[in-house]
């Protein structure tokens, strides 16, 4: 799925966030509190048979307040604890080269035929640096009438036991489905793209798997040779750690994330602060489901809308969702609301490893910016406020999408480079080196949530697993960055050719984007770096220090 598909931008935020031993007090001194929200999605008819059962108890968190001269010494402490990030790149790559004759990558078993981890674009990009690529991890098949993928899992397992399916499960287990367990070899080496993937195993029902990952951690410590001979790009249980509510309760405390409620569990406290704020231009509001990705749900509300109210004093009923504090003054370009898309690689847990490329892609929204009371609540108009392709990319809205914007053009895309020259040459107190310091505090805090939470609950050993995470990030008008939320599966993959049966003004774009990022990611990995590779650059890459303590 192309990344412009993947990516939302529908929040703002209100004040800054930064890393350092001051950061703790300067969040104090804000008095930033996180809480949750969801009345949009009651709004957007979420359906109440797929209710989540949730606590009654609310978060307990600290007052929103008004700027005050505790809240400016705070801020300023925090652009303190910003300043003395590193900007470093990375001296060496962070995994040993492989022989050439050593490198094959696994996909899905059933990729060719269904494109299930989009890999089309990683197919080709692994071709061109001189791996082998194969689709037998194991043995599986795809059924056209119901749409769905069978993997023989039993087959990778025993695999990676280094034993054969009928020693290890026994003559009875080695028929499944009508196919007859096969034994496949242990390569010397392997770099696993399998991630979290629909697909059933025979005896069970189809979803969203993570086998594959969970038999690496499970068999992984036995595997011979040094760890970094096998390599899986994907941590076990990420997609649950980054679900909105959980970064929500893990972030409520950091400036650079928005106040946030989660209905129906905060929705006293949230009804308490919306009326407190009244008619300001203080009191907007995002809300969305817990999970959804595409703009699904999303809708933007004043305080005092009676809908939203009702909606949120009816929550109870509804799945879980966030309503986020929405900031009126966004940075614009053009007059137009982006984001920024940042790229995340995670290398290692223990001790933590982890790398942001500096050139990212900002995604915008189509129609020009505003807070018209024609765009909110009731009468929402996504253009306006969110900046994910699905909902600018309507038949309604196809001359907005198609025309000309500034510094964008025809389209919604541009790379980050081309917005840090556009800020420099319209912004004279810009500070591209300071940019850069506030993404990458976010992204040591991102690390360092992701890192505990996956160990929490598995056994991840050294130089064995990586992966890739999409940051969307955004700046308001005084230059401050912000988290919008963290993507797993970040859409790295070919574009549509077309959008709206014309030409796809970003395809180029995107495609370029798409390919670069692979190409410096397996420059970062260094698994290939025994040949010579005409792309990808450790020079495009930060390295993140976790040496402070916080």
């Amino acid at each position: 799925m192309p990344l412009s598909i993947r990516v939302l931008l529908a929040q703002d935020f209100q004040a800054p966030g930064r890393r350092c031993s001051e950061i703790h007090q300067a969040s104090k001194l804000i008095g930033v509190g996180v809480q949750y929200n969801q009345a949009m999605a009651v709004l957007a008819s979420l359906s109440p048979s797929k209710n989540t059962p949730v606590k009654k108890t609310g978060l307990k968190r600290k007052s929103l307040v008004s700027p005050t001269k505790s809240c400016e010494k705070g801020r300023r402490l925090v652009d303190a604890a910003v300043r003395c990030i590193k900007l470093q790149r990375p001296q060496k790559p962070c995994g040993e080269q492989w022989p050439l004759q050593d490198l094959v990558a696994f996909d899905a078993p059933t990729e060719r035929e269904t494109d299930m981890n989009g890999s089309a674009m990683l197919r080709n990009v692994l071709k061109a640096r001189g791996w082998r690529y194969s689709t037998k991890p194991c043995h599986g098949t795809y059924d056209k009438n119901t749409q769905s993928s069978t993997f023989h899992i039993k087959e990778f397992e025993a695999c990676l036991q280094g034993q054969a399916p009928e020693k290890l499960f026994g003559k009875n287990a080695m028929v499944e489905d009508g196919y007859r367990l096969q034994a496949i070899p242990l390569p010397k080496r392997a770099l696993w793209m399998m991630t979290r993937l629909p697909y059933r195993v025979p005896g069970t029902r189809h979803y969203d798997r993570e086998d594959f990952i969970n038999l690496v951690v499970a068999h992984g410590d036995k595997l011979p040779g040094n760890t970094g001979n096998y390599r899986m790009a994907k941590f076990p249980g990420t997609e649950t750690l980054l679900f909105k509510t959980h970064l929500t309760e893990a972030f409520q405390g950091k400036a650079w994330y928005p106040a946030t409620y989660i209905l129906p569990k905060d929705k006293s406290t949230f009804l308490t602060e919306i009326r407190s704020r009244g008619n300001s231009r203080n009191n907007l509001w995002i809300g969305k489901p817990r999970n959804d990705y595409g703009g699904t749900g999303i809708q933007v509300f004043k305080g005092t809308d009676p809908d939203l109210i009702k909606a949120v004093q009816q929550s109870d009923s509804c799945p879980r969702s966030l309503m986020q504090h929405y900031i009126a003054d966004p940075h614009l370009v053009g007059g137009y609301k982006y984001h920024m898309r940042i790229h995340l690689v995670i290398t290692n847990l223990c001790p933590l490893q982890a790398y942001v490329q500096e050139n990212g892609q900002c995604l915008f929204a189509t129609k020009p910016y505003t807070l018209s009371n024609k765009t909110l609540g009731s009468y929402f108009d996504p253009p306006v406020h969110v900046t994910n392709m699905g909902l600018n990319a309507k038949p309604e809205n196809k001359e907005n999408y198609f025309s000309k914007k500034p510094v964008v053009g025809r389209g919604q895309q541009i790379r980050m480079k081309e917005l840090v020259a556009h800020l420099a040459a319209t912004i004279p107190s810009f500070d591209k080196h300071l940019l850069w310091q506030e993404i990458l505090s976010i992204a040591v805090d991102t690390t360092r949530y992701i890192a505990k939470g996956v160990q929490k609950q598995h056994k991840v050993i050294r130089d064995r697993h990586f992966e890739i995470f999409g940051m969307d990030l955004m700046l308001d008008k005084d230059m401050k960055v912000w988290m919008c939320e963290v993507n797993t599966d970040p859409g790295l993959g070919y574009p549509d050719e077309k959008v709206l049966d014309s030409p796809n003004p970003d395809y180029q774009k995107e495609l370029r984007a798409c390919e670069e990022t692979m190409h410096d990611l397996f420059a970062l990995l260094g698994l290939d770096a025994g040949r010579e590779q005409a792309q990808g650059s450790l020079r495009h890459w930060f390295e993140l220090d976790f040496n402070d303590k916080v």
